[in-house]
């Protein structure tokens, strides 16, 4: 499914659960009668696509103009969110929102008593769910009203409420603060992935110590606390420090598991932790915390998966497939995968509307990474090529990763003998590189391993696999330049050519050693 190719009305229709589906067809029937509900065909239409065709619903509609047909899908999505308001209502944060409406609607008519009353229940339930945000709209209310009618709540009601307030704007300002903090620094991530050198390093070290000195370290309410240690994450994960990005991911799920109200309410705070957790322990090559951690986030899925809404669960998917990926990494499984590459691959088309193209790269990137190391070159290119030729604009893409398929693409071609293909390739490649500031020592040496070694007879290349090794070996031993290997396991790969065996091998032999 193409993103080209779909709508927000045919992907909310596609989000739906059967008991959603359901309750919308009764919900329509109820309010607007049996006979001649167009929105409701057009809602069954959507709905039997396999792929959104725009053409198929005009036949349908034949005789009605283009706006009109317009004009129904604006209303028919606006339907259906009534719809899903409605059955959700008994939901906790739905059910604070309309308390606080009731309480705005009676407000209006002057029947201020009652509007207190719905404010009280409102509170109620934002204090057990301990959402600040829907306490300070409430306390904000309650503020007004009481600044405008004596409501005899109480001698010390004003105290309460100044107090309540000031507590809450604290708790906020810090919740704020780390969430904003995190926030730029996944945004960082995202653009440019991980510091490349100590000049980058002392700029997201700067920025982090600007942002964090004035803060009080443990204050503000759990999410406060989470958001700290989310920011934390994300700073040590962008700086390449995995053991201090682990420790911090590990703090902000245990927080999360310590509220079960935290872990009911938003589940996807404690699957991002896991997720981050379970990077780290896959950059810091450690398969056994890795797949221990990995059980438990699998039996969390399990118990809970009834709960989860739509998000939830793709969320969950997208974290589920990363981590069967990064899973054969550590263990060296590079064949064998046809049956899960296919899945993804499925997987990855039939939800092209709900993911974002970083995950599609990143995914795809993977995807030609295992075929990589499964000597499997060919469809390491096709995958490669997908992130190459994105018609994306490059500046919101994660360069890292455009950067380093690439440098995977030409070491690919060189490996399948595809000689005029290597000689644009170097071109091409050497002019990303230097296009986006990323030529390192690491790719510096392929490229000039490839350059060198194009046209040298086979015999004679064992020689200059040994030669690249020691030298990236040598260029390892500054943290920064090991970032490649964040992307690919060179080494391996290189021993693998030396001793002319399966990389995998490699791999496993070395994990037996840990």
């Amino acid at each position: 499914m193409s993103k080209s190719n779909t709508n927000a009305l045919y992907l909310l229709i596609h989000s739906l659960s059967k008991a959603e589906k359901r309750h919308f067809r009764s919900y329509a029937k109820r309010n607007f009668g049996e006979k001649d509900i167009k929105f409701l065909t057009l809602f069954d239409l959507l709905d039997k696509q396999s792929t959104y065709n725009s053409e198929k619903i005009r036949g349908n509609f034949s005789g009605t103009s283009i706006s009109a047909i317009s004009n129904l899908k604006s209303h028919l999505y606006e339907q259906l969110l009534i719809s899903l308001r409605l059955l959700h209502r008994n939901d906790s944060s739905v059910k604070i929102h309309e308390l606080l409406s009731f309480a705005n609607v009676l407000y209006s008519k002057g029947l201020y008593l009652q509007s207190l009353e719905q404010l009280k229940r409102a509170r109620v339930y934002a204090e057990s769910m301990e959402d600040d945000l829907s306490l300070h709209a409430i306390i904000e209310m309650e503020r007004r009203l009481e600044l405008f009618y004596v409501t005899d709540s109480g001698e010390n009601r004003a105290s309460d409420i100044v107090l309540m307030n000031v507590k809450l704007r604290s708790q906020l300002d810090a919740r704020d603060n780390w969430s904003n903090i995190a926030l730029l620094l996944y945004d960082y991530y995202l653009k440019y992935g991980h510091v490349k050198n100590q000049n980058q390093f002392k700029k997201v070290e700067a920025f982090f110590k600007e942002q964090t000195e004035h803060l009080v370290e443990e204050a503000g309410s759990m999410q406060g606390r989470v958001y700290r240690h989310m920011a934390y994450t994300w700073y040590y994960f962008i700086t390449q420090n995995f053991a201090l990005c682990y420790r911090h991911a590990s703090d902000w799920i245990n927080l999360v598991q310590s509220k079960d109200i935290l872990l009911s309410r938003d589940p996807i705070f404690y699957l991002k932790g896991m997720h981050n957790a379970l990077s780290a322990l896959f950059y810091s090559n450690k398969p056994r915390q890795f797949n221990e951690m990995y059980g438990g986030f699998k039996t969390f899925i399990e118990e809970r998966k009834s709960e989860f809404d739509h998000n939830t669960l793709m969320l969950i998917d997208v974290y589920k497939n990363m981590a069967e990926l990064n899973q054969r990494f550590l263990a060296g499984q590079f064949r064998g995968n046809e049956t899960f590459i296919l899945e993804l691959k499925e997987w990855l088309e039939a939800n092209d509307g709900y993911l974002d193209q970083n995950r599609i790269q990143v995914f795809n990137y993977k995807i030609a990474c295992l075929y990589f190391g499964a000597d499997d070159f060919k469809n390491c290119i096709v995958h490669l090529n997908k992130i190459i030729h994105s018609d994306v604009k490059e500046k919101y893409l994660k360069q890292d990763v455009q950067c380093f398929a690439r440098v995977l693409n030409l070491v690919a071609h060189y490996e399948l003998g595809n000689d005029d293909l290597v000689e644009y390739q170097l071109k091409s490649t050497y002019r990303f590189l230097i296009k986006y500031g990323d030529l390192q020592k690491v790719q510096e040496a392929i490229i000039g391993f490839i350059r060198t070694t194009a046209n040298v007879r086979k015999e004679e290349v064992g020689a200059h696999f040994v030669a690249l090794k020691e030298d990236l070996v040598s260029i390892f031993d500054d943290p920064f330049e090991r970032r490649p290997l964040l992307y690919l396991d060179l080494i391996s790969w290189l021993t693998s050519r030396i001793e002319n065996v399966p990389v995998e091998k490699i791999i496993r032999a070395r994990q037996e050693l840990r």
